[in-house]
Order: structure tokens, then sequence, then C-alpha cells
């Protein structure tokens, strides 16, 4: 019998299906498949553990090399349990996502018996650990100086580790080609850039991240007369961690030595994919990209910026202007270097604060909200300001680079600025909470959020516990950009829809 119902009243039966928006749509993360993407991340939990763990059996540090190794053991028979377990090839890209905030939090979970075996409390141990992972290089270690050199080789390398390799090394070596692949490439080290699509881009940029680090380490070493240091300098400074091995970070090396450290600094901070066009013999295309421009127009306007605060508050020698402008850089690239202390509060500090929530390019190890996506949103602003000057009817879209812009991509980056901002506001207040003064609290929140690890004196061992815990959390949701942490803890992410 044919339907007798109107056209009107099949297109309500329809509208009504979808009332819930994209709900029906919607997948939950199945725990099967996410523990079984967990598992094959295992031998990055041994590459992660290994190296550090052999330093300290040649320093003869055995405490420190036992809460390496028996970890990293226990990672290998995981491994030898699933290794022939192929993922499914319906991997769903929550599941992936979910995948990559927990290698995060494992890997530092799988490092705080060696900070602790080194005499930090528990707490404080974790809190480094994450610190490390997240390439932030905040630190509560009260004596630090007195460590082993193998402690501070252990920091440095997990920072080197957490700025790319964690992302993308199982990737680029382990799985093979495939949805499940590609899936797990576009959640990796920031899941809004998207840099790490396939396996065979894994592996460049892979390539380039190991070849950048062995040559900064060269140049490093003609400067840093310890070339155990300069080594350890240049696996935090690639990866725009922010660790040294001196308590007071870059301040007693030399110029030069400090200028080579906080270039490495500039070149993580830029896409790496920059350098694999340069590589690749194509200059223009590597330049007409824009991230290495962008970078360098943001170490210039900021620096002339923060070189007037500093003419203006009366600093005029360039033997005290040098070391301040490293600062600025070590902020605007989210490496957390220092060269001495942060500026007393007031416009020069600010200027410093807005640099670390800026960050480095989309693409790079730099955290903070990403150059790419601010200039996305500034010519959004422009073209809104534009729009009630063209006909009605013009078709005039957002472009960038030439491109239009999709409105999921704005609507992504405006949600990654307001959840930024909403945890930016909770972790303040709770500083504020315990007394600390308003400009040097902002500063240490937004070092957090975007992975910077420049402090202006308040985060240190004396720091209450719960700060340290919120902090925490903050390092690790900065690192994964909000979204990968706060799905993962979603209740709904492993529930079916209805």
């Amino acid at each position: 019998m044919a339907d007798r119902r109107g056209p009107s009243a099949m297109g309500v039966k329809r509208a009504a299906a979808f009332r819930g928006g994209s709900g029906p749509l919607v997948q939950a993360a199945r725990l099967r498949v996410v523990s079984l993407t967990l598992a094959k991340h295992a031998p990055i939990f041994i590459f992660l553990l290994a190296p550090p763990a052999l330093w300290a059996v040649i320093e003869g540090q055995m405490a420190l090399s036992l809460s390496l190794a028996l970890p990293a053991v226990l990672c290998l028979g995981l491994f030898g349990i699933v290794w022939r377990l192929p993922l499914p090839d319906d991997l769903r890209g929550i599941e992936a996502l979910v995948s990559i905030a927990l290698v995060f939090g494992l890997s530092a979970l799988l490092a705080v018996p060696a900070f602790m075996s080194l005499g930090m409390p528990p707490l404080d141990a974790l809190f480094e650990a994450v610190s490390a992972a997240t390439t932030t290089g905040l630190s509560v270690a009260a004596a630090p100086d007195a460590w082993p050199f193998a402690g501070h080789f252990l920091r440095a390398w997990v920072q080197w580790c957490g700025g790319l390799v964690m992302a993308t090394a199982v990737l680029a070596l382990l799985l093979p080609s495939g949805l499940p692949a590609r899936k797990l490439g576009q959640a990796g080290i920031d899941q809004g850039d998207r840099i790490a699509s396939t396996r065979r881009q894994a592996q460049q940029l892979l390539g380039v991240y190991v070849g950048l680090t062995a040559l900064m380490a060269g140049l490093a070493a003609l400067a840093i007369p310890d070339t155990r240091e300069a080594v350890v300098l240049t696996l935090s400074a690639i990866s725009t961690a922010g660790f040294a091995p001196r308590s007071d970070s870059l301040a007693s090396y030399s110029a030069l030595g400090q200028g080579i450290v906080m270039l490495t600094c500039v070149f993580g901070a830029i896409s790496l994919l920059t350098f694999i066009l340069i590589l690749q013999r194509k200059p223009k295309e590597a330049w007409a990209i824009g991230s290495a421009r962008r970078v360098l127009l943001a170490i210039l306007g900021f620096g002339a910026v923060y070189a007037t605060m500093l003419y203006l508050g009366g600093m005029r020698s360039w033997a005290s202007v040098y070391p301040e402008m490293l600062n600025l850089i070590s902020g605007l690239t989210t490496a957390g270097f220092s060269t001495g202390a942060m500026p007393p509060p007031g416009a020069a500090l600010l200027v410093i604060v807005i640099a670390m929530l800026a960050g480095g390019d989309v693409g790079s190890t730099a955290g903070g909200l990403k150059l790419a996506r601010l200039g996305i949103v500034a010519r959004a602003v422009l073209h809104a300001a534009q729009r009630p000057r063209l006909p009605a009817n013009a078709l005039a879209p957002l472009r960038h680079h030439g491109e239009p812009v999709e409105d999921r991509t704005l609507v992504s980056i405006l949600a990654l600025i307001g959840i930024y901002l909403a945890v930016l506001v909770v972790l303040w207040m709770h500083m504020l909470g315990h007394g600390h003064p308003a400009m040097p609290a902002l500063f240490e929140v937004v070092s957090t959020l975007s992975t910077v690890g420049l402090s202006t004196g308040i985060v240190g061992p004396d720091l209450s516990d719960d700060l340290k815990l919120s902090l925490t959390f903050g390092m690790w949701l900065g690192r994964l950009e909000f979204f990968a942490v706060l799905l993962l803890l979603a209740p709904r992410t492993w529930m079916k829809g209805r």
C-alpha cells in the first residue's frame, strides 16, 4: 500500500529523528581497543626508560637504574603478549585520542619511581615526572645540584621523548600502514595540528627531530665545556622543554652557550615540516607555509615591546638586555630556560605572560595556543569587521594563506581558547586563594598550561600539596591541548550512545 502521508509529515518525522543533533552519531571508546592500543605503545615506554637506566649503570647509580629497568622489563613482557595482535581496522578517532592522552600519563607514572630514588617525596616525584613528560620544565626538586648526572639525563631524556617521540614513534616504526595508523597519527603530538597522518610523514618528522638534535648538540658542545651538559641542554631545548643540569638554568653559562641553546629552542618552536621541505630542497615551499615567518615575526614583535618596557624601566646596557631578551624568547618558544630572575610584576612581566600564552607554531614541539591559530582568529575579527561593508549576497569566506577556513576549524580554535581561558581562571583562583600575588600567580598558571616552565619563584619544593596536584593536572591538560584529557575523563566517552 502506498504511504498516504504527505511530504511534510515525512519531513517532520525525519527531523525528529535528528532532534538530538550529532548525538545519535557519537561513538564511544571501547576499553578493549584502547587497552590494546596502549599495549602497542609498550616499546615507547621501554625506549623512554632504557637509556637513562643504562646511563645510571655507567655512573654506578644502581637504585636509579633498577627503578627504571623494572618498569621497562614489565613493558617488554606486555609487548611480547600483544605484538602479534592487530589493531582493529575500525579504530575510532576517540580511541586514538584517549590512547595518546594515556601514553603521556603513563610515561610520567613509569618515571615516578626513578625520581623517588633521587630522594624526592612521591608527590614531588609525580610533579617532576609529569613536568618532564609534558616538556614543561617546572621543578619542585629541593636540591638538584646534589643529584648524580644520571638524574639530569633522565629529566632531559623524558622531555626529549615527550617532545615528539611518544606521539609518533609507534606510527613511524611499529604499526603497519592503514587506517589505525592514520587515526593515531591524527591524534598525535598536537591533536589540532595533524602533523603526522601517515607512517611516512611520521618517519620524516622523527628523522628531522633526531637530525636537529644531533646538529645542535654538536654546536652546543663547542660553546659548553662539559659535553654531557651540552647534550642534556640540547635534548631539553629541541623539545622546547627547559630542565637544565644546573639549578640556575642557563645563567652560569657563557653568552655564546646561552645563545646556541636558545637558537635550538627557536628551531623547536617552528613546524618540523619546514625542515623537511628544506631537506627536500624546497626552500620556497618551506617559507611559504609561514611557520618560520610567524615565529621570527613574533620574536621581533614581542622583542620590540619587551625592550621598550625594559628601557622605560631604566635598563640601558646591552649586557643587561641580552639575558632578558633570551628569557622572553624562552617564554615565547615555551622552552622554559632562564638566564636570571623574572622581572618584577609590571608591564615587562605581562609581556612575557602574553608571549607564553601565544607560544610557538603549529606542527612544532612548542606549547601555547599557537601562532597560526591566533593568526586565524585575528583574521576572523578583521573579516567580521569588514562584513557589514559588503553586499548582502557577497561571497567572501574567511581565508588563511589564500585557502578558505572551514567553519569546524574556526570552531575548534575558539573552543580551545575558551577551555584554555576557563582552566586558567580556575587555576589562577586556586593560586590566589593561597595568598600568592596576582601577577606572579598568573605567570605561573600560564607557564603551566602552555608547558613553558619559567617561574617567578612560586613553584618550588615549598609549594602546597594541593597546588602541586592542580599544576600537575594543568601540565597534562596543556600538553594534550585539553580535549584529549577531558575526553579521557568524561564518563560519556566510555558509554554507548542511546
